[in-house]
């Protein structure tokens, strides 16, 4: 059986056929798949033994041991654990796809190894453990290119994408949350005061009003970075998995960042509304319950899709309305001659 014939007959599942049963038949179309765990299995065994030099956080050499301590010293980082199942998810969406292109050993996609094994070399000298990370998962992009070629390398780019999210921040994310809440703050305190005539008072990040029977502190935990993170995971997925033109995807994925302060905005404007209307304890309990806090992803998902709503290709194409056929029933007049006019 030919590799076209065999990748068309698993990629018309049958009815009825078990969920272990599919995979099985779509790994048997993979070939080289010796080379391809062979490769795998290596270049996880690097960085299990040699993946960390930064022993004085967590006394271990492997990269992955590092990752896990990392993604639980944050909650704005937890979520890196559950990124390679929804790779994994989006691989498994995508397999008609994988399994139609050509697939052929193409060793330029040792090129991209060597990168990564010298990114990992950097990193590891210099310890920064976040630069191996990046190289762990561009290393095992190149490995998917060395054993089935360019074809599947494109077929994979997303959602192999979706790896960026597993990169902790850490102490990095200063940088990000102070002009975050900074902004958050300053709009909030202009909606507040300008538009809903609610006497505040705004000094950095603190919100107090005019009275001082309430108080509020814009803190690094408030600054909308883990609703940022979201809305950026949900604008790259939307991107890649609707949009095809560039400029689209492009557009979707800039605003992830207006559409999460606009959320983180409409969160702290609730809490000064409460605050405002029956005092500090109101306040505390918008900000506090948990069903409550989820007030920030309501805009941002909502802009999200209504974004997504207007880039629509296949609305776009849509004729805005049928033509109506013409009566055959209805008499053509004769033209007349121009001679005779």
């Amino acid at each position: 059986m030919t590799e076209s014939t065999q990748t068309e007959s698993v990629a018309s599942k049958a009815p009825g056929k078990s969920w272990r049963e599919e995979f099985l038949d779509c790994l048997n179309a993979m070939p080289q798949k010796g080379l391809f765990l062979v490769m795998l299995s290596l270049w996880g065994l690097l960085f299990h033994f040699m993946g960390n030099s930064t022993l004085g956080y967590k006394a271990s050499r492997s990269l992955f041991v590092w990752m896990d301590y990392a993604y639980d010293q944050s909650a704005d980082d937890s979520h890196g654990k559950i990124i390679p199942l929804v790779v994994l998810g989006f691989l498994w969406w995508k397999r008609k796809e994988i399994l139609d292109v050509t697939k052929a050993p193409w060793w330029p996609g040792l090129i991209l190894v060597a990168i990564a094994l010298a990114g990992h070399l950097l990193g590891y000298l210099i310890q920064q453990t976040r630069i191996s990370i990046l190289a762990f998962f561009l290393g095992v992009y190149g490995i998917v290119g060395a054993a089935w070629g360019v074809g599947v390398l494109r077929a994979v780019f997303f959602p192999f994408i979706l790896f960026a999210f597993c990169f902790p921040l850490g102490t990095m994310a200063e940088s990000l949350t102070f002009p975050l809440r900074l902004i958050a703050t300053e709009i909030t305190a202009f909606v507040a005061g300008s538009i809903l005539g609610i006497p505040i008072i705004q000094e950095g990040a603190q919100i107090v009003d005019a009275k001082h029977t309430f108080s509020y502190e814009v803190a690094a935990a408030c600054s909308g970075l883990r609703s940022l993170t979201a809305t950026l995971a949900l604008s790259t997925i939307y991107a890649f998995v609707y949009l095809r033109v560039p400029w689209k995807r492009v557009l979707m994925l800039s605003s992830a960042i207006p559409l999460a302060v606009l959320g983180n905005v409409f969160r702290l404007t609730c809490i000064i509304v409460a605050a405002e209307a029956f005092g500090q304890e109101a306040g505390n309990f918008v900000h506090d319950n948990s069903l409550l806090s989820m007030l920030p992803y309501v805009p941002a998902i909502g802009g999200l899709f209504a974004l997504g709503w207007l880039l629509d290709e296949e609305r776009a194409r849509k004729p805005a309305s049928p033509v109506p056929p013409e009566d055959p029933e209805t008499p053509l007049e004769p033209a007349q001659d121009s001679a005779q006019s």
